[in-house]
């Protein structure tokens, strides 16, 4: 869920009945039961909720903010498209990240990449939407695809079609050119997502774009991933020092083991609505578990199943716990040995 701005009580109330008004349309054209409807779409709670709550119009007492973004989630699945990670803007990480990329837009000199490595789930590129989402007319985001690895062409054209650009050329000349006169002529902080699929060619890039534009740059990769990249060859690793030339110090790394206690915490407090010292024990209890696995990913995947499980809008912190452990693969055996 990426941080929404601000709306009024009416706002919110409008789009909760058109949404609620869409689902029934889907409930009565499919012939779905009420329990049906909660798993295809479970972000509506539990049948409690979406019958007595939802349909009724009896909102009286509900947290309207929870159930505005859970069926604005569902309104994304709606229309086809595949909703962000969710995410809140008071993570430790988002704070952190936001700061070096306000840091970075002040910088006038030739260190101009933000480098930020840390596991999938941890919230990388919903952070950087929700960045470009703040200023869409000096941030613009391209994501690394694994077929564009170590290609020139294929990256330059990536960043070009980005920045609302789409070319035609067969020339990686061409194409690098077309790319330093976007980002020259209007420059822009460019996050790249997945950015180790660029592989070393991309670093060989934002090189060459540092030197020749303005504009600035969020490498956003996995650790592991990065470090393959940079220790693949003595030809890497002189490129990987030159590219670490050009961004700020230290590198974003502080994620590179995957979410922390902070930022689990914090989490169990606004999607599972714990209070703080509960969330901080739930949080104790399963940071280490979701490290090893899919992080942030794994622990709203658990709220999720821990609501589903007692058919309730409110999921029972040893549920949370429960899940976690089950959706992890770890058996009962090792979570009462944790």
């Amino acid at each position: 869920m990426t941080d929404q701005p601000q709306l009024s009580r009416e706002e919110m109330l409008r789009e909760i009945g058109a949404v609620t008004s869409r689902l029934q349309e889907i409930q009565t054209s499919r012939k779905l039961s009420d329990r049906e409807l909660v798993d295809e779409y479970p972000d509506l709670g539990s049948t409690k909720t979406w019958r007595q709550r939802l349909v009724s119009g009896n909102l009286e007492g509900l947290n309207l903010e929870r159930a505005f973004t859970r069926l604005r989630r569902v309104a994304v699945l709606l229309t086809g498209e595949q909703p962000d990670e969710v995410f809140y803007r008071e993570l430790p990480f988002t704070r952190e990240m936001a700061a070096r990329v306000a840091l970075l837009e002040q910088q006038t000199n030739d260190r101009r990449i933000v480098v930020c490595l840390a596991p999938n789930g941890v919230g990388k590129s919903a952070t950087s939407r929700w960045l470009v989402g703040q200023s869409r007319a000096r941030r613009v985001a391209v994501r690394m695809l694994p077929t564009w690895r170590n290609k020139l062409l294929h990256i330059y054209t990536g960043i070009c079609a980005a920045m609302g650009q789409a070319i035609q050329t067969t020339n990686v000349s061409d194409a690098e050119q077309h790319a330093i006169a976007l980002l020259r002529g209007q420059p822009r902080t460019l996050f790249i997502d997945q950015a180790h699929e660029g592989g070393l060619a991309l670093m060989h890039i934002l090189r060459a774009l540092v030197d020749e534009t303005p504009s600035r740059f969020v490498y956003l990769a996995y650790f592991t991933a990065f470090r393959t990249v940079q220790t693949g060859s003595t030809d890497a690793l002189i490129e990987a020092k030159a590219f670490l030339g050009r961004c700020l110090k230290p590198v974003f790394d502080l994620y590179s083991d995957g979410t922390h206690v902070a930022d689990v915490a914090l989490y169990l407090r606004r999607a599972a609505g714990l209070s703080t010292a509960v969330a901080e024990g739930v949080s104790n209890k399963v940071t280490p578990i979701l490290q090893a696995t899919a992080n942030l990913r794994l622990l709203d995947d658990a709220i999720t199943s821990a609501r589903a499980a007692d058919d309730s809008d409110d999921a029972r912190p040893d549920a949370i716990v429960s899940e976690v452990y089950r959706l992890s693969g770890l058996g009962l055996e090792q979570k009462k040995a944790a």
